[in-house]
């Protein structure tokens, strides 16, 4: 039995702002700095082989920290309790069928593995190695977590099938990876229930677009209301059952230091406007596409080239999707489109000349998530005075948070104290689509401590 997992322990100094109330100037009210300390994940796995190289299980616990939702009327951002839960991260039997084949290629005998139970779907790189002692940053980007763009930690129920082959004896490279595999739920539907955890279940955005007053003036009507959100948190589920999403992955490693890949996964959402009634779920609604696809890519220098110098390390990816309108025919209603990516770089400052680790490493990283790329925009509407005018349509955190376009520059620094226990520290800025008065105080600035076994 192998058992194996890890422990991240965190200080955060985190700005904040009330997005209910707002100053003379316009801006919103800032509040006090909170500095707070916290346990943001640990992890344990365990794991067996069954027989052989044929049939290995594991199983992964991760403990989650995430905020506590509030009162209705009462902002998240301004809290900084946390409410402390187990996930059931995975559980999963792998397989390789071809294992005991001994007259086949290595390629062949070596290269296959069957995955079925709950597992992290496999798409871009991220959200497979966001763990603590492997993710470069304490925070993650904003397009892979729960920012509306890609749903971070998707894990789910399903099968894939992953080849990774050796075609040479002497050489450990394996150049290609394929994965492909079928999973219950879909990348909407899972992002909303990601909402339901870490925010107030009554602002999650609806999988469809809701069209701003201006494009429904445009239109030639009248919309009296600014509900954003459409569907009751409690009735989001992260697998509907009603189809599957299929899920495929190319990375490509022209040598051990470069990777080069493209994911896709395809499955169908129920709409976010109406809720189930009595002995109904979503999976008896008509449903609509929902996708994403990514393309990644990752350089080592340091392992790439032999230098008297350290050299440093890339990684970027960039994701984009549409969720579509289960009923077009709705008036206010249309698909949504977004995108986001990543790219972020680790410079070594020194090696150490006993272990050969890598120093004192300073990084930078760059995001963006903009869940619903039609705004920022320009649609023809009226003014307030009824006259025909052209509306600019941005972001307004007071009442569309979950879907407005953000942005972070993250610098910091990541230090191997020993090959498995690791210092990090890092301040994020953060900034918002809309303009100045649009602008949260919203930067933090983190320090962690991670240590895996």
């Amino acid at each position: 039995i192998q058992i194996r997992g890890f422990v991240a322990a965190n200080f955060f100094v985190a700005q904040r702002s009330n997005t209910f109330s707002r100053e003379a100037d316009g801006s919103f009210t800032q509040l006090k700095t909170l500095p707070y300390f916290d346990v943001s994940s640990a992890t344990l796995y365990v794991g067996a082989p069954i027989f052989a190289d044929v049939v290995y299980a594991r199983v992964g616990f991760e403990f989650l920290s995430a905020g506590v939702v509030p009162p209705a009327g009462i902002d998240p951002s301004i809290s900084g309790q946390t409410r402390r839960f187990v996930a059931f991260e995975t559980g999963a039997l792998e397989i390789n069928p071809f294992a005991l084949a001994e007259k086949t290629p290595r390629w062949f005998r070596e290269g296959f593995k069957i995955t079925a139970g709950v597992f992290i779907v496999p798409f871009g790189l991220e959200d497979e190695d966001h763990a603590a002692p492997v993710n470069w940053f304490i925070t993650r980007p904003l397009a892979m977590t729960n920012n509306r763009v890609y749903p971070g930690t998707w894990s789910d129920v399903g099968a894939s099938l992953k080849w990774k082959p050796t075609f040479r004896t002497e050489s450990p490279i394996r150049p290609i990876e394929i994965d492909v595999g079928v999973v219950n739920g879909d990348a909407c539907s899972q992002t909303r229930f990601l909402d339901t955890l870490f925010a107030d279940p009554s602002l999650v955005p609806s999988c469809e677009r809701v069209l701003r007053d201006g494009e429904v003036e445009e239109l030639g009507m009248r919309q009296t209301g600014t509900a954003r959100i459409n569907a009751p948190g409690g009735f989001i589920l992260p697998d509907n059952n009603a189809g599957k999403s299929v899920v495929a992955r190319v990375q490509v490693f022209p040598i051990g230091s470069i990777n080069l890949g493209g994911s896709m996964v395809w499955g169908t959402h129920p709409p976010g406007d109406v809720s189930p009634g009595p002995g109904e779920s979503s999976a008896d609604f008509k449903q609509a596409p929902s996708w994403r696809v990514g393309s990644h890519l990752e350089l080592n220098f340091e392992e790439m080239f032999e230098s008297k110098v350290p050299l440093p390390m890339l990684r970027g990816e960039f994701v984009f999707g549409r969720d579509d309108a289960v009923d077009r025919a709705a008036p206010t209603l249309t698909d949504r489109r977004m995108r986001g990516g990543y790219a972020q770089i680790a410079q070594p400052l020194f090696r150490r000349k006993k272990t050969r680790l890598p120093g004192l490493i300073l990084q930078y990283r760059f995001d963006q998530a903009d869940p619903d790329t039609d705004v920022p925009g320009v649609v023809r509407g009226v003014d307030d005075e009824g006259n025909p005018a052209d509306i600019n349509l941005t972001s307004d955190l007071a009442s569309t948070r979950r879907e407005s376009l953000f942005q972070s520059h993250t610098v910091g620094f990541r230090f191997p104290v020993l090959p498995r226990f690791t210092l990090k520290a890092e301040y994020t800025f953060a900034r918002e689509d809309g303009g100045a008065r649009n602008q949260l105080a919203n930067d933090v600035f983190g320090i962690e401590a991670v240590a895996d076994f």
